[in-house]
């Protein structure tokens, strides 16, 4: 498909006829289950203020009927796979309260894969929490102190974290390249860990502690800012995030894997504190993200299916109905 650029005036209707276009494709079409997944949020209980595009959909993830609706956009949009944005134990993103979305794929789309997102942002929450410094990233994370007799604890990263996913994730929904259950590591965050150059030390030992206890080797695809804070980390693939007013789409190739990634857009201008924005141009701005990268890619990372508080989300809506569904579906189906 052709990436199209319109006026200011026609861009609208463009949209719409595109909508109508991929709409009517929708029925003949099947699921791609693989190539392409999006980011994963479910810690709603309520719209956040910052929503400026509100879904379709009543929107509680107390109810399995919201985790339902979830799961069935992502059929229809064509998604193989979601990757749960993981804050770790006693957090509103526990990977232990993922059940329901099991529930919801053996429900409505059984063919459905997870892949796990660890946002390390909240190990360092979580380390100046427990250490009486409050939720704050203000005082470093050290990943020279495996122990956790100072400011750090691989324990933050895999007893509060990576092997609550694997125990509540069984094998058989988990997304994997070659036979290896996919994870994906969030950015190193200049500012929030001290000792960077430990970071394929603390990655060794992950693996080595999700292969002693699940018996696996995990394939481990880190945020590019990693390999740059620390170069001797060996990850299986890199994925390099988005960044507003710099860039919306990327593809990153590590060890010969390459990792896609784009936004739809992005407006964090009623967050607290407020950012920056993305603006969506009637879907082509996702158009051409996904033209740029879907060829090439062997994964393709999408931010993200529903993160409403940044209005990055690509569910159905009463501004847009259904036009972010049916333009990933349109790739899903036509560049596998």
């Amino acid at each position: 498909m052709a990436v199209l650029v319109a006026a200011d005036g026609k861009s609208k209707w463009i949209a719409t006829l595109l909508l109508l276009l991929f709409s009517i494709q929708l029925s003949a079409l099947e699921l791609n289950a693989g190539k392409y997944g999006s980011m994963f949020y479910w810690w709603f209980d309520r719209l956040p203020s910052s929503t400026l595009y509100p879904p379709t959909i009543s929107w509680d993830a107390r109810s399995p009927a919201w985790w339902e609706s979830i799961v069935r956009q992502a059929q229809e949009a064509g998604l193989g796979w979601l990757a749960p944005d993981a804050w770790g134990q006693a957090s509103n993103a526990d990977p232990a309260t993922l059940g329901p979305l099991l529930a919801a794929i053996d429900k409505v789309a059984p063919r459905l894969k997870v892949a796990f997102f660890d946002d390390t942002t909240s190990e360092v929450l979580r380390k100046n929490l427990a250490r009486g410094h409050g939720w704050t990233t203000g005082v470093r994370f050290d990943l020279a102190d495996d122990a956790g007799t100072g400011e750090g604890g691989l324990t933050y990263f895999y007893e509060q974290q990576w092997r609550r996913f694997f125990q509540t994730v069984p094998a058989r929904y988990r997304l994997t390249v070659d036979g290896r259950p996919v994870v994906f590591m969030w950015h190193g965050g200049y500012e929030s860990y001290s000792n960077q150059n430990f970071f394929h030390h603390t990655l060794a030992r992950l693996r080595q502690l999700v292969q002693r206890d699940f018996g696996v080797n995990p394939f481990v695809i880190v945020e590019e800012s990693w390999v740059l804070l620390d170069p001797a980390t060996e990850p299986d693939a890199v994925y390099d995030w988005f960044q507003p007013y710099k860039t919306f789409a990327t593809l990153r190739t590590w060890n010969g894997f390459r990792v896609g990634h784009t936004v739809a857009g992005y407006d964090c201008s009623r967050c607290d504190p407020a950012g920056p924005t993305i603006e969506r141009q009637n879907g082509l701005l996702y158009q051409a993200g996904l033209q740029a990268i879907s060829t090439d890619s062997d994964l393709v990372l999408i931010e993200g299916f529903d993160n409403v508080d940044e209005n990055a989300h690509l569910v159905e809506t009463t501004a847009w109905g259904k036009l972010y569904l049916s333009i990933t579906r349109w790739f899903a189906s036509n560049v596998p």
